[in-house]
């Protein structure tokens, strides 16, 4: 389902957000496998560091979605739920059955699954303020 246009609106590219989506999972996928094992460990102080930092990563992506996708602010929301939505949805398959692409063990995985979802959630926020 694609926002209502109005004449002299450009049409929505939902199959841009969607690849937006998947490029920003694989990326968080990538920055797990190779920087997993020594910056997500219970306990570490780079965890506060992470997901305080996945705001000013929200941003860019965000931005990234808005320049892209050249959306109103009207149309923001939906642009970055629907890219959020696809990495959320590939995570959820990852790391059910391909939990190896993460580069940890399956116990380990708890602690970069709630940063994924966390960021999820800011990607959203700031999708939200970003278009009001």
């Amino acid at each position: 389902m694609t926002p209502e246009m109005t004449s002299g609106q450009k049409p929505f590219n939902t199959g841009l957000f969607v690849i937006l989506g998947v490029v920003f999972w694989l990326v968080g996928v990538l920055f797990i496998r190779f920087l997993g094992e020594a910056l997500f460990i219970n306990g570490s102080p780079w965890l506060l560091v992470l997901f305080i930092g996945y705001i000013a990563v929200a941003w860019f992506f965000v931005k990234i979605i808005a320049v892209a996708g050249n959306v109103s602010s009207a149309d923001l929301l939906s642009a970055v739920s629907l890219s959020a939505l696809t990495a959320a949805l590939l995570d959820g398959i990852a790391l059910t059955w391909f939990p190896s692409w993460y580069g940890l063990g399956q116990a380990e995985l708890l602690v970069p699954a709630a940063w994924l979802l966390w960021g999820t959630g800011v990607s959203l926020g700031v999708g939200y303020w970003a278009s009001r």
